[in-house]
């Protein structure tokens, strides 16, 4: 048949060494990470099952015992599978095992559930991939213009800093608002609501991918828990100091992260590029207490000190809020092309979209 359909993975995959201390004994040349080759996180609670695809590797790396490396057989090329696996990164992330502390993805299970369809053509695959990267390019050039307004922005951050002898504790001009404590138990496969944990505070942006859903709010939930777009959140344990734009709706604010609130809302864009300063994000790693993780504390977090003169504050932020509302713009984009790739994922690799006569 032209398509193949429900084929187990384990068929035509191959599942990569676990490598610990390489550097104390020589590494087979096929251990080390190639190009297109597609990494697994293997352990974490939150995190085990989540999929990458390297599209440049830079020098020889290898990868540590947290990692699982797939690589394909003749059947179908290494980018096709790549985003086969990422249309079920969904259920990829269902197949830890435990339910408390750190947890680790069931391999077996890896290889014997997670099943896909492919074309027997490889000239066909090859047309499917070039379509999804050219949504891929898309997101991926939003992402570079919002590095470079970021770097833009703390620029003029440190430029402030530069030019301000006054020092001031966060606590004098903003608060952390903490999220609420949601019971895994009235959890959803889907529903109205999605909840925003410390899993889903990226650099730069907030990553709803993977966010558990309720369909009712809970009775005892304050109300700032519910997140507007252009908020911006912190996470407090695990990686913490990592902060976040809000660019999505019908998002809830979980335990252990917070949502930064200024006393002046203007002064919103002035704090979360503070924020994004790595050195500040330094200092609220050190701050954090913890041996299995980090916990931040909201309270001596914001006995940070920073230099601060309200006007010169008020002047610098109304510079920074096109470049905020721009990269929450972006941010947007992207979470649409991301639907509509995700959307063709699965009809592509099903046949039900035809590609055949395509010229790409």
């Amino acid at each position: 048949p032209f398509w193949k359909h429900h084929i187990f993975i384990s068929l035509f995959l191959q599942l990569g060494t676990r490598l610990h201390d390489e550097s104390k004994k020589r590494v087979p040349t096929d251990k080390y990470i190639k190009k297109y080759d597609i990494l697994i996180n293997s352990t974490g609670r939150g995190t085990a099952g989540r999929i990458a695809q390297i599209n440049n590797v830079p020098c020889k790396t290898i990868v540590d015992g947290h990692m699982i490396i797939i690589r394909a057989n003749d059947q179908v090329t290494q980018r096709y599978l790549g985003y086969a696996l990422k249309a079920h990164q969904q259920k990829v992330l269902q197949l830890d095992e435990g339910s408390t502390g750190q947890t680790e993805l069931d391999r077996e299970r890896l290889l014997e559930e997670i099943i896909i369809s492919y074309p027997e053509s490889l000239d066909i695959q090859k047309k499917i991939v070039a379509l999804l990267e050219r949504i891929d390019e898309k997101i991926e050039l939003n992402n570079k213009i919002n590095d470079n307004l970021e770097q833009q922005a703390v620029l003029k951050v440190d430029q402030y800093f530069s030019a301000t002898t006054k020092i001031v504790a966060l606590s004098e001009i903003m608060d952390f608002v903490n999220g609420f404590a949601f019971q895994s138990s009235t959890y959803l496969p889907v529903g109205q609501y999605r909840i925003i944990t410390i899993k889903n505070v990226q650099d730069g942006r907030i990553d709803s991918a993977g966010a558990a859903y309720i369909d009712c709010l809970p009775e005892r939930m304050k109300k700032n828990c519910i997140l507007e777009i252009g908020d911006a959140l912190m996470s407090l344990t695990g990686n913490v100091g990592r902060v976040g734009i809000v660019c999505e709706d019908s998002l809830l604010l979980n335990q252990r992260v917070a949502k930064i609130v200024p006393h002046y809302k203007n002064f919103l864009p002035f704090l979360y590029f503070i924020f994004r300063k790595s050195s500040i994000k330094t200092q609220m790693e050190s701050m954090a207490k913890g041996t299995a993780q980090l916990n931040l504390s909201p309270i001596e977090a914001l006995n940070l000190s920073i230099p601060f003169e309200r006007m010169t504050a008020l002047a610098i932020s109304k510079i920074l809020k096109p470049i905020y509302q721009a990269i929450i713009s972006n941010n947007q984009q992207n979470i649409l092309l991301t639907a509509l790739r995700d959307a063709l994922l699965p009809k592509l690799m099903s046949g039900e979209l035809d590609v055949s006569e395509l010229d790409i």
